[in-house]
């Protein structure tokens, strides 16, 4: 009997599985409307299901419903914008502009951006979507004297580093990058339009144009759900210095 129930419950997560792939990035039918058509228990459904959700292919919104999670999209570490990622995955990119404010760089900001205290930045607020799904949120802040004339709306589609190349000049060469894992406040998961302290990567990136000047200090809070870092690394050779 219990190799029965187990060969059944593996029927119905097959079921479950062929739904998911017919309704990618949607919400999936209501639990009873699923109960009836697969001609099983209400406790038996939700037991796949919270399976499904455990393997990261489904989400349960709350009052919502159940959803297909959508594929995470990998990011290898290479310094590409996020417009140009996206583009780059076959996806289409956008950006709402949150806020945009002057303000003089406090103790922190002057630190990482080599300024004396109280220099003048621009700070950018966005949400970046793909295909007009939500998946960063990103506060950047751009050092003032160094762009004239920049107009921050031109962003709404384009890409900062093309921007910055093709209005001003300035050819990104490098960027120092940290990653680390967090949680998302009430307010930043409502922009994402996920749970409240979902699981989330903050990455912070300070980058440097040609001439080596500090020109952008980032910080994006990534879905974890919808993003995914991807590191190669190398061993040393044999004998080579720092081997233990």
């Amino acid at each position: 009997m219990a190799s029965e129930r187990a060969l059944k419950r593996q029927q119905l997560k097959q079921q479950l599985q062929d739904l998911i792939q017919q309704h990618a990035g949607g919400r999936l039918p209501p639990e009873r409307e699923l109960s009836e058509r697969f001609a099983v228990a209400r406790e038996t459904l939700r037991r796949c299901l919270r399976e499904l959700e455990e393997d990261g292919l489904l989400q349960r919104r709350q009052g919502a419903g159940t959803f297909v999670s959508g594929q995470p999209v990998v990011k290898q570490l290479q310094l590409m914008s996020f417009s140009e990622e996206m583009r780059e995955r076959g996806l289409i990119p956008s950006s709402e502009v949150l806020s945009i404010k002057s303000l003089g760089a406090n103790a922190k900001l002057a630190s990482k951006l080599k300024l004396t205290p109280g220099a003048p930045l621009l700070e950018l607020r966005r949400l970046r979507l793909a295909d007009d799904e939500p998946m960063a949120l990103e506060t950047v802040y751009l050092v003032r004297d160094r762009l004239p004339a920049f107009e921050p709306e031109e962003l709404r589609e384009g890409s900062l580093y093309e921007l910055l190349m093709q209005r001003f000049g300035l050819q990104i060469r490098s960027a120092q990058q940290q990653v680390q894992a967090t949680v998302l406040t009430e307010e930043e998961a409502e922009a994402l339009e996920v749970p409240p302290f979902s699981p989330s990567l903050l990455v912070e990136r300070l980058v440097m144009t040609g001439g080596g000047e500090i020109i952008e200090f980032a910080r994006s809070l990534y879905r974890a759900d919808r993003y995914r870092f991807e590191v190669n690394v190398m061993r040393a050779p044999s004998g080579a210095p720092g081997e233990a």
